[in-house]
């Protein structure tokens, strides 16, 4: 089970492996499923999965500009 990606420039692919218990118990092949994103799709995804998943998201750093008023 898991997961891999191809960058394709401006859009990106992402391959699902999943089992469901029972085939996983009998050693069949994983269920595959391909997902075509834009990089700004995957990004939301991914910022998603993070909020769902309780993780932090990552902080955005302050420009060069904001970091000379604080």
């Amino acid at each position: 089970m898991g997961w891999s990606s191809q960058d394709l420039g401006t859009n990106m692919l992402v391959d699902l492996q999943t089992f469901e218990k029972t085939s996983w118990k009998a050693g069949e092949e994983p269920d595959h499923t391909r997902i075509f994103l834009t990089k700004s799709q995957a990004a939301v995804l991914a910022n998603y999965l993070l909020k769902a998943s309780g993780s932090l998201t990552p902080v955005k750093r302050k420009g060069f500009l904001q970091s000379l008023f604080d």
